[in-house]
């Protein structure tokens, strides 16, 4: 336990995390990193022997100083926590214990995230990412969106393949239920191009297509879902997000 509060003690100095960072681009010489940060020369000596004593770097041949394995990792460990301090006021409402625990120990990968804080921003981005889909769209959710059914329809008319995770005992307004009984629907789930599949209960909502995670949400602490959450582009992220959904389509029955 030492040596671990030790190491985040050394990694919680942001002069520190910043040589650390500067080093994994390239190795660099102490005076070199003095000049590319405006630090004293002796400041400059002094984080370096506390991150050459920790064995996060190491001191080459020519006096240029690198990154160890061990402070590689070290780093790689870090975009979960930035992520989770970065939106510190979300999970203290929001939780992430119904996850499997596979994902939240590779919650770095939703550093590159935007937060979503207006339901109407979440809905508008779920529309539009059905919209200019062209291979597929996915969506787990606990509900169906109404508005989002007749942008559904002309995306199947286009040949865009979708997968619907719903809970087992999910309640659809009679109206709603009329429309989404479309003939188009009911077509492409023939030719296996419209698949739905339920789940006891929905831990999370998640909209993607092959382009990008159109919204995903997080339960409050209480277990309901808001649809507040985030979206984005990222390739890392996106990959994070459909593994997490085909882990609960491959649960889930039809």
């Amino acid at each position: 336990m030492q040596g671990f509060c030790e190491l985040l003690f050394e990694l919680s100095n942001e002069d520190r995390l910043s040589i650390l960072r500067e080093l994994r681009k390239n190795p660099m010489k102490l005076s070199h990193l003095s000049e590319r940060f405006g630090f004293t020369v002796p400041e400059t000596a002094r984080n370096i022997s506390r991150l050459s004593e920790a064995s996060l770097i190491i001191r080459d041949a020519d006096g240029s100083y690198r990154l160890t394995p061990f402070g590689e990792e070290a780093l790689q460990l870090l975009p979960g926590f930035e992520f989770l301090s970065k939106n510190k006021s979300y999970f203290t409402t929001h939780t992430l214990s119904a996850l499997p625990r596979e994902f939240v120990v590779s919650l770095g990968a939703l550093e590159k995230y935007k937060p979503i804080s207006e339901l109407t921003t979440i809905l508008h981005n779920v529309e539009k990412a059905m919209s200019e889909a062209e291979e597929y769209f996915w969506f787990m959710s606990d509900q169906l969106l109404a508005s989002g059914l007749p942008i559904a329809v002309e995306a199947v008319k286009r040949g865009v393949a979708f997968k619907k995770l719903l809970p087992r005992n999910v309640n659809i307004p009679d109206d709603v239920l009329a429309m989404a009984n479309n003939p188009v629907f009911e077509i492409a789930a023939r030719e296996k191009k419209f698949e739905s599949r339920y789940l006891d209960r929905v831990d999370v909502a998640i909209f993607l297509s092959e382009k990008e995670v159109a919204a995903i949400c997080f339960p409050e602490t209480q277990g309901r879902l808001d649809y507040l959450g985030f979206t984005t582009k990222d390739e890392l992220a996106h990959k994070w997000s459909k593994s997490l959904f085909s882990y609960y389509w491959d649960k889930a029955k039809r």
